[in-house]
């Protein structure tokens, strides 16, 4: 839910248009988001993708796939060695597969994001770290389930037609409040600059 919430604030950003291309950068990223488990052999990716459970054997959980360097390497694959690949889908999977990282920093362990230096980056305070399959990891769950959908309904009322607009006249301020207070331009900016978007 974490990677689907971001795609939707970095759209909105730029001031994307809604296409199917939009929705489609927003569920690429909610299907890679797991895809850094792939070190962990409990994982559901581990379990479920062939030869996947390998990787555990030589990688340690939370180091190398939840890296700046692995996120570099994926970066520059999928956009500076000249592969065809769709913009739409190389985002999807660099903000899916940032978005785990960046929500793994509140939990207790950590991610070694520097990787492979061995510096672990935890929350600075121990009573905000989130723990796995905890009371608090669920609360964020429902809460970004909640901001996706709300979200992605309040960006299309103003998006939609005048006639559904003046339908919804009521809606629109609290959507406009909404959509203006995640969109960010210093991360447009910065999607700009790393051709994201």
């Amino acid at each position: 839910m974490f990677a689907a919430a971001l795609t939707e604030v970095i759209l909105a950003s730029e001031h994307a248009p809604i296409t199917w291309q939009a929705v489609a950068t927003a569920a690429v990223a909610y299907a890679v988001a797991p895809v850094p488990d792939i070190d962990q052999p409990e994982s559901w990716v581990s379990r479920h993708l062939p030869g996947a459970s390998i990787v555990s054997m030589f990688v340690r959980h939370r180091t190398l796939t939840h890296s700046l360097l692995a996120s570099l390497l994926l970066y520059l694959v999928l956009f500076g060695l000249g592969f065809h690949i769709p913009q739409w889908l190389a985002t999807g999977i660099v903000v899916g597969w940032v978005s785990h990282w960046l929500i793994d920093l509140v939990n207790p362990m950590g991610v070694q994001l520097f990787y492979p230096l061995p510096w672990w980056v935890k929350p600075p305070v121990p009573w905000l770290a989130i723990g796995v399959e905890s009371a608090g990891e669920t609360v964020i769950r429902v809460a970004l389930t909640a901001f996706v959908l709300i979200f992605a309904l309040a960006y299309l009322l103003l998006h939609a037609p005048v006639e559904v607009q003046r339908a919804a006249a009521h809606l629109l301020p609290a959507a406009r409040r909404l959509v203006g207070a995640v969109t960010w331009p210093w991360l447009g900016a910065c999607c700009r600059f790393l051709h994201l978007t």
